[in-house]
Order: C-alpha cells, then structure tokens, then sequence
C-alpha cells in the first residue's frame, strides 16, 4: 500500500498547521484507501473524488464494495452524491451499460434526479436501491411512481402486489380500491408499520376493510391487524378493542395512526365495558394521553406505584401530581416521578427545605425533557438562596467540586452579576458543563444567555484575545457557539471560517444577531448567489435567516425548506421551464407532476396559472390542492370553478374529502349543503377558516349526520374539532355536561371568537365549578376556554396556575382583560407564555406590568438588572424558532441536475 503525507484541505488554525499539501493531480484515492476508509467515503468532499483513478474507482463500484462500505450511511451530501453518481456514470459507455448495473448504485440512487427508461426486472431492482432514500424528496417520490407503474406492467395479481413490497405506498387511491379485499387484507398485514398511507389511500382501504354502516365490524385481532390504516376506519370498526386490550403494544400503535375523535370513539367504546382503574393500567401512548381528568379522577389512583413507567399529558400530571404529592414536602424523594414532573408547581418546590434543595435539584433535573422553564427557574432560584444561605459569597467562592454536585440544567439560570463573578479556578468544570449543555429549557431571551457566553470566552482566552482561540477551544462551547455575537467571531479570526461553517447547524441564533451575521458571512465567503455547491451545504442555512438574500440564490440550485421566502423561491425553481429557449413560463405548465411535486407551495400559483389549468390535471391533482390551507381569496375562486366544472352535478362525500381544504371556495349556502361527514372534520379544520365559514360547516354537518348540538357525544364533539366554534350560543347551552367534560380537551384546542369563548366558559363553569376554584390541571385541560373569563374571573384565579394556561389561549384573551391581571399573575405566566404576549396587550398594560412581564419571559428576578453587554432583545423580538433551525440545515442541500 503507497501512503501519502499530505493534506488535501487548507488549515482553518493556520498556526498549527506544518503538513503539505497534496498535489491536485495526485491519485491518492486508489482501491487500498478506498477499502481502508470504509464508510467514511461518504465525509470525503467532491474534490476528494477527483483524486480516485477510473479503474480503480469502477472496480470498486462494480465489485459492490461501495454499495457495501455506504450500506450504513443514512444520509450523504447532495454535492458528493452527485460527484459518485457522475464518477458511476463516466465507468459505462452507454445508458443502457448503466441500466443494467442500477443494483449497484446504494445510496447514490437517491441523487438520480431521472431514472432512464428501464424494463419491468431493472425497475424493480432500482426501487429496492431507493428503498432507503427520503420519500419527502419530491423527485425521489416521482420516480418511485414511475417505476411501480413499470414493475405492475409485467406482474399482476397478488405476485406483483408482493414484489413491490413498501413501494405499495405510491400507488394511487385508484389502484387500491381495484385490488379485491381479500389480496388488499394480505398485503396491510404483511407490511405493517413499513409504509406510511397517504390519507386518501387509508380512507380508500378502510373503506374496502370496514363498510361505514358496518354490517359486518371486524374482530379485534383484525383491528390489530390493520393498524397502519387505523385513521382510515369508520368509528364502527372499534366495536370490539376489547378483545385486545391486554396487547398494551398493539393498543399503543393502532391508537398512533388515528384521529383525535377516533381515539375518543375507542375509549368511550372501551368505557362502557372496563372499569377505569384497569383502563388507566392498560393504556399507554396517546391513547392514555387522550384519557380525560373526568375519567383519571374514577381511576382512583393513590400511588404512581399504581402507574409507573406512564406518560401523561400535562393536565394529567398536573392531576395527580397534586392527588398524590400535594401536601408531601418531601415529593422529589418519590422515585420515578418521570412525566409527573409536569405537573409539579413553583409552591411545591419553594416548600422544599433549605437542607433538602441539593436533592430536590437532583430529582426535577433527573428527566429534564419534562421539566418546564418556569419549574427549572423556581427550582433554580431556590437551590441558589440555600446556598447563599450556607455562605452569602457562595459564587464568588465556589469550588469545583461544589459546581459539579449543580445540575447543568440549574447552573444555567445563574443571574448574570453571579456569573461574572465565579473564579477562574472553576473554568474546566463550567466549560465542561457549557460543552454539554442543552439551552433548549433556557428561556429564548434569558440574560444568563449571554453572561454564559462571555464567561466561556474569558475562560477559554485564559488572559490572552481572543484570536489566539483554536477550532479545539470553540468547540468547548457546545451549544453556546450559537449565542457569539458577530462582534465576538470578528474577534477570532483565525477560526472563524469554521465558527460560521459549524453555526449553520445551530438550533437557536437570537434573532438581534441576524442582520449582522448574515453579512459577517457574505463578507468571509462572498455573494451566496456565487456559491459552489459545497458551500451552499455548508453555510445555506445561515442565508436562509434573511428573506431577502433567498431570492438572489443560484437558480440551479434546488433548495427544499419549509419558510415562506423560500417556499416561494422552491416554486419559482420548480416550474421554472428547464429548457433556456422557453424563458416565459405559460400556464399550460401547470403540470400535474408539477403539483404534486411542489405540495404546499402550491398555493404560489397565480390565478392566471390555476385558470389554465387542465381539467384532466385538476382531477388528477384535486386532493393535493386540497391539502394547501392558505389560498387567497382568488385563487380559492378560480378552483372553486374547476370544481363546479368537473364535479358536478351533485358532490358526493367522497368528493367532499378530496376537496379538502377546496370547500373553503364555497359560499355559505353551498356549505350548508355538503355533505361534510363527522368523522372526517378533523382534516379541514386548518384549512383557515372564519367564524362565518364554520357555522354554515356545521349546519352542513349536523344536517347530513342527522344531529343536533344536543345529541352530540363526546366523541362527536372530539370529530368536530375547530367546527365547534360554528355552534351558535343556544346550541353551546345545550351541549351534555357529561359529554362536554369527557371531551373539553379537545373543545379546548379551538380558538373561537370571544362571545363563543365566553359561551363555552359557561358550560366549563357548569362542568368544573367557578373559576376560583380550578386548579392547574383544569386550567391546563380548558385550554382556549380559559380565554372566555371576564376579569373579575381572571383575576380570581390563583396565580400558580397561569404557567399553566395553554400557550395559544393568551393571544386570545382581549387586551382589556388581560391588563386586568396583577404582578403575580403576571410573574406566573412563565417564560413560555410571556412569550405568546401580543403587542395589543402590552399596549394596555402599565408600567409595572410590563416590567414583571419581562422578568417572566427571560426568567430573571427583581435582583437581577440588565447589563450592557446583554444585548437582550426587547420584549416583541425572538430567537429563530428552535423547531425551524434544524430543517433548514438537512432540508437545503444542492440537488444538482
């Protein structure tokens, strides 16, 4: 084996690097490195490549090897992909060499943008080399497509069915319902939870398994069987769960793939047979989650010995958490306290005595995934004042030992004067904890954020600047790298390069440093719109935080994210003609590969584009128009033609939930009139709709169900979903207290107007007592009808349960009242819901109003004060969302064409 000493990369630390670089035109990737390296080719880089003779780069392709080494890799980057897939290609002098050797692509099948025409043997054979490739891939989800249609032009019946294994999920709703019911039973049992059914195909199949009027209901066994299409059974087909709820597993998985209202039919069906203590022992998962208070408070539960290894939702925790601990000081010393922790409140911690609060701190950060903000500040805030108490200059004077007995969890929510004060002598230990720390239960604009920050760098620097930091040094600051501001990188130079590269992975970048950021990174790479490939991988997500540099990317780059700016520029790449000549897109474009490829961005389309539009394109594409929630009033015109064009005379229930969110086209008498089955309302309820659109949805539904508000049950109600707020207040009276009570978390999830809300308070009222007597869990369950309180009600509410109003319900609480609301209350809020204050309310509120609403959004104290260096932002500016940061990065790669 030949060794070369080179570098093929420029040093990012420029002072430590003495190795020489390799000649461009060395061959150094020959077979003995390629088989040395294993799957680690999958981290060279594109030029890596260049540097691997043909022969020896072929053999290894054709010799499997590299389908082998790559056999583990679950995700390689597009520009590499690319690279590999030419260097595969450059090895076969025609297309047809290269098609009989697709068996060996591995991974590189999922960088094939167009697979050739291929015969029904070579199809199959790629589909199983795309079996583990991203269906959410729009193109990878075309060609599958394709080629199931080629495998099922060679191979009918059962036989077929079978060789096309998981790829069964890409045919159409057509196709299913012509398969006979015996070969459909077979196939839904044998694949099990391998597929993932579109919600058309579920309904199709659970149409074909379990007729609506259910002259015949399946077995419980079958039940199991078929729980990959769970959503798509009418509520009939649970007759007999029963039968199988001692398969704990096979309850837990079925109840994944419903509805919200078809898990309530299933626990109201099982209600009526089991009691519910030995319900609350069987259920797990969501089903157990779905479980209401009305149910839990009959369980007669008086030890988590009864319940362990559960988990429940947050109104549940808050109910047995007060049940059982409540009035126990010494609560954290109940072992396994897991999702309960939920529910444990700020009093229940401050009862903790001084002596005990090392232990206490010990058990909430045991599970911290369940610990919330406003729990880890009291928990925190209480663990300091003891140990101030031991030693009033405690932080001034810790050791390292000491540091080590503190949760990292708890550390964090140091008030920042602390921080600056702790002695260079803990600096291993506090960088030890910062490098693994997880900032996600830090509140977004804690002033301990940046205190941390500048504390790490002091350490790190040890007395020097700090441009003599190393890419080792940065590295120590783990999740706190995503906080530097980009005054701090210009301060270290030598790795900033690398700083930049590794903040494009960052969950959270606070928003005030953005505009700056951006422009640290055009002015260290240059113009994005000149970017290579590999670049654009390794830095896009850092552009993708400016809208305005979105549009200036390269248009041969095909980005995939979910941002608004960027779904635009998707679509724009999307049907945008390959071809130069044809520079002018015309709306005969409007393509139904095209449609289904683009998915929600779909709603880019002008009217002039959806006006073009084929009819045969519009009924081929229907539900996945129906899908986008968000059309103009415009666009919803034009579509609502097509239906009228190619739907007509009658609409049926079927066509009805093909149209989805399409129906919100229809005036309020054609609404009226649909037939809008029940069990279907949960998928258009987001569809957008106004107050008006609902009430005329519900008189549509109660007339085709043949129901009224007062015949409604639970899990009717639960079905009904945002439709809910279409009852006018005479109906809202009439609805059952029992039913109500059952089914108020899900009511509670709907944001109704402020007069439905106050109609719907009155029922809770009727249902749970007046509101100076409910306690966190009823708050936490009432959700958004929490939002009907007057305020002479709001401010009867004990203040240790506004942390556990639901966060969509404060934006809904009129200005007026909820200025009404005092310091405490205020304080109580926690960083969560402070966050979710609007800029309507604020205006309202006074001067110390909104100084404790600020110690409740960054989680400080009346003691601590703002320091310069903070940069906290103000009250109405937040951090990129943390659930949008990590779609960016895995989302933006460069499909190459």
């Amino acid at each position: 084996m030949k060794y070369f000493n080179c570098t093929t990369r420029p040093a990012a630390d420029q002072r430590s690097s003495s190795m020489e670089r390799c000649n461009p035109k060395t061959k150094w990737l020959d077979s003995d490195t390629l088989n040395m390296m294993g799957p680690y080719i999958a981290k060279l880089t594109p030029k890596d490549v260049d540097s691997a003779p043909k022969e020896e780069l072929c053999e290894f392709f054709s010799s499997q090897k590299f389908k082998s080494a790559t056999n583990m890799v679950s995700n390689m980057n597009p520009s590499l992909g690319m690279k590999y897939l030419k260097r595969f290609q450059d090895c076969f002098r025609t297309n047809e060499e290269f098609s009989k050797n697709v068996d060996k692509l591995g991974i590189l099948a999922c960088h094939v943008s167009n697979a050739p025409d291929l015969d029904p043997d070579l199809s199959q054979k790629l589909l199983s080399e795309l079996d583990s490739c991203d269906d959410g891939n729009p193109k990878i989800k075309q060609m599958k497509k394709r080629l199931v249609k080629a495998v099922l032009s060679n191979a009918t019946g059962i036989r077929g069915l079978h060789m096309l294994g998981k790829s069964l999920a890409f045919l159409t709703p057509s196709d299913l319902s012509n398969i006979s019911k015996a070969d459909l039973k077979d196939i839904i049992k044998n694949l099990g939870f391998s597929v993932q059914w579109t919600r058309a195909q579920m309904r199709v199949i659970g149409k074909k398994l379990q007729d609506k009027k259910c002259n015949k209901t399946m077995s419980g066994k079958d039940l199991l069987a078929f729980k990959s299409v769970a959503e798509g059974l009418p509520r009939c087909a649970f007759k007999h769960v029963k039968e199988i709820l001692n398969d704990t597993e096979g309850m837990k998985n079925i109840a994944q793939r419903m509805r919200n209202g078809q898990r309530m039919a299933m626990l109201q069906e099982l209600l009526g047979d089991v009691a519910p203590s030995l319900l609350v022992r069987k259920l797990s998962g969501c089903l157990l989650g779905s479980l209401p208070l009305s149910m839990l408070v009959k369980a007669n539960i008086v030890s988590l010995d009864q319940v362990e290894d559960k988990t429940w939702s947050r109104s549940q925790a808050a109910f047995l958490a007060k049940k059982i601990l409540n009035g126990n000081k010494f609560w954290y010393r109940v072992k396994k306290l897991r999702s309960v922790m939920q529910g444990i409140t700020c009093e229940m911690i401050d009862d903790v005595s001084d002596s005990d609060t090392g232990d206490m701190g010990q058990a909430v950060t045991e599970d911290p995934q369940w610990l919330s903000k406003r729990q880890a500040g009291c928990a925190a805030r209480k663990l300091f004042a003891s140990l101030e108490k031991e030693r009033a200059d405690y932080f001034k004077t810790i050791t390292e030992e000491e540091m080590k007995t503190i949760s990292t969890c708890l550390l964090l929510r140091l008030p920042p004067l602390k921080v600056e004060d702790l002695p260079d002598s803990v600096c291993p230990t506090l960088l030890d904890k910062i490098e693994e720390a997880d900032l996600s239960s830090l509140p977004q604009r804690s002033l301990s954020r940046p205190a941390f920050t500048e504390r790490a760098l002091r350490c790190l620097a040890n007395g020097t600047d700090l441009s003599m930091l190393t890419e080792e040094d940065v590295s120590r600051l783990g999740p706190f790298l995503c906080e530097l501001s980009p005054a701090q990188l210009k301060l270290m130079a030598p790795v900033l390069n690398s700083s930049l590269i590794a903040m494009a992975s960052c969950q959270q970048i606070p928003r005030r440093h953005v505009a700056d950021l951006v422009q640290l990174v055009n002015e260290t790479f240059g113009d994005p719109s000149n970017w290579s490939a590999e670049t654009m991988e390794e830095l896009g997500a850092l552009v993708l935080l400016d809208d305005n540099k979105i549009s200036t990317l390269p248009n041969k780059s095909k980005l995939k994210h979910t941002s608004k700016a960027l779904g635009k520029k998707i679509f724009d790449l999307t049907t945008t003609a390959s071809n130069a000549a044809r520079k002018k897109r015309a709306a005969e474009q409007v393509t139904a590969e095209m449609i289904e490829e683009l998915g929600m961005n779909n709603v880019y389309w002008s009217v002039e584009q959806l006006d073009g539009m084929s009819d045969q394109t519009f009924l081929a594409t229907v539900e996945t128009l129906g899908d986008v929630p968000d059309y103009n009033a415009d666009q919803l015109a034009v579509l609502k033609n097509k239906t009228d064009k190619n739907l007509v005379p009658e609409i049926t229930e079927s066509e009805v939930k093909q149209l989805g969110c399409l129906t919100r086209g229809f005036s309020s008498e054609e609404l009226e009139t649909l037939p809008f089955p029940l069990d279907t309302l949960e998928e258009t309820a987001n569809c957008g709709w106004n107050e008006s659109q609902m009430e005329s949805v519900w008189k549509g539904a109660s007339k085709y169900n043949n129901l009224t508000a007062k015949q409604l049950k639970a899990a009717d109600m639960v079905m009904l979903s945002r439709f809910i707020c279409g009852l006018d207040s005479t109906e809202i009276r009439q609805l059952g207290i029992d039913a109500f009570k059952d089914a108020v978390g899900s009511v509670g999830s709907a944001a109704c107007s402020y007069s439905k809300s106050q109609e719907l308070k009155r029922l809770a009222v009727s249902a749970f007592g007046n509101p100076n007597s409910w306690d966190e869990a009823q708050v936490s369950e009432l959700g958004n009808i929490a939002a009907g309180l007057d305020a002479t009600e709001f401010a009867s509410l004990n203040s240790s349960v506004f942390s556990f109003i639901s966060k969509p319900c404060i934006a809904l609480i009129p200005p007026h009242i909820f200025a009404g609301l005092n310091v405490d209350q205020l304080l109580s809020l926690g960083p969560d819901n402070a966050a979710m204050v609007t800029s309507g309310q604020q205006a309202e509120m006074t001067d110390e109003q909104l100084a404790a609403l600020e110690r409740a959004a960054t989680g400080s104290t009346d003691q601590e004060q703002r320091t310069d260096h903070s940069g906290a932002p103000s009250m109405s500016v937040e951090g990129i969302s943390a659930f949008m940061m990590p779609l960016l990065f895995p989302l933006m790669g460069l499909l190459l064409l």
